[in-house]
């Protein structure tokens, strides 16, 4: 019988420390001196090494790996899949980039085209994992699985047989309501978003159990669902601000992500309310723009580079008799800016 394969879950387990930061130190991140000790004393204790492009399989044209992904021109997948190349390409396996569109019209020609692809094993992120019923998601990744092993990045399905990823998304937003009621906030608005999304509908729902255990307003009008998009940003500040009195206006902002933050910092600027002064703001991604928007944006990181670089390692892994079938919750970071005002300190609202 063949000892199992160590993977980086062993490391950080061993090293005391998450599988982000073993990531971020085994791929040449930065880290702590004390820190990147810890992580290297036990990656040699365990003999743990990353699989290299020796370790391929060798013939055949299908010996590459796929990244199926939903739209690389959001950000947050654009650093995932930098994350992701970046790793393939130092252990020597070719990536397959995919786009399909994963929707009940598209349903068997988008899962058809994964299929289809020659490759050995896929890191399936976004719309696959998002769009259309739990049980529709279930087939079509468990199709998926039975022609190569996976692994996924996004909400858990059970009943895969897969390495999921996930960024603890209810975390995130009890980060950003915690931050923000310690500045004195009380009505608190979140917005953007899409309830046909499952990690949209995870911080939704982390959003009205936080209000409620903080005991503070969580009526609907507090959540405004428009999408992802800057556009969407804008128009939840129109319908939130528009016609609301002065009274019933939030004091603060959660986006779902930093797109939609953008828009909403522009219109708020553009009906002449004051960031952080009147109305804070928080996002979602830590994408390259935040620190040189004006103000500059507090955001949460969910750290889709790491995700890319581990979903990767974890594939490989999967393919030389290592990997299994479990679940990793990675860690999140609140980036405090300019726009929370955190720099005017705790105010009464």
């Amino acid at each position: 019988m063949e000892p199992r394969t160590i993977t980086i879950h062993d490391v950080a387990a061993l090293a005391g420390v998450s599988l982000a930061t073993v990531s971020r130190v085994l791929s040449g991140g930065s880290a702590s001196a004390t820190t990147r000790e810890k992580v290297e004393a036990a990656a040699r204790q365990l003999g743990y090494r990353k699989i290299s492009a020796e370790k391929r399989p060798e013939g055949g044209q299908d010996h590459a790996l796929a990244l199926v992904i939903s739209d690389l021109t959001n950000p947050y997948y654009s650093m995932l899949c930098a994350g992701a190349e970046q790793e393939a390409r130092r252990a020597g396996w070719p990536l397959f980039v995919c786009q399909p569109e994963f929707s009940s019209a598209a349903e068997d020609t988008a899962t058809e085209s994964v299929l289809r692809l020659p490759v050995s094993g896929a890191v399936v992120v976004g719309a696959a994992m998002e769009q259309g019923d739990l049980d529709e998601i279930r087939k079509r990744l468990c199709r998926i699985a039975q022609r190569m092993p996976i692994v996924t990045i996004g909400p858990r399905v059970e009943g895969v047989s897969c390495v999921n990823i996930t960024s603890d998304l209810s975390l995130s937003v009890r980060k950003s309501l915690a931050h923000l009621v310690t500045l004195g906030h009380r009505r608190i608005a979140f917005i953007g978003g899409s309830g046909g999304m499952r990690s949209s509908s995870t911080r939704r729902r982390a959003y009205f159990e936080e209000m409620e255990r903080l005991g503070l307003p969580s009526d609907r009008e507090m959540r405004t669902d428009a999408g992802f998009t800057p556009q969407a940003g804008e128009f939840c500040v129109n319908r939130l601000f528009n016609d609301a009195s002065a009274d019933r206006r939030p004091t603060a902002l959660i986006a779902i992500n930093d797109l939609v933050a953008l828009g909403a910092l522009r219109q708020l600027q553009r009906i002449g309310l004051r960031v952080p002064e009147d109305v804070a703001l928080i996002g979602c991604d830590n994408q390259f723009f935040t620190p040189f928007l004006n103000p500059s944006l507090t955001t949460v990181d969910l750290h889709p580079f790491d995700h890319g670089v581990t979903a990767i390692e974890e594939l490989i892994a999967s393919l030389n008799g290592g990997g299994g079938s479990y679940s990793q919750i990675r860690e999140c970071s609140l980036i405090v800016r300019e726009s929370c005002g955190a720099m005017l300190g705790a105010r009464k609202f």
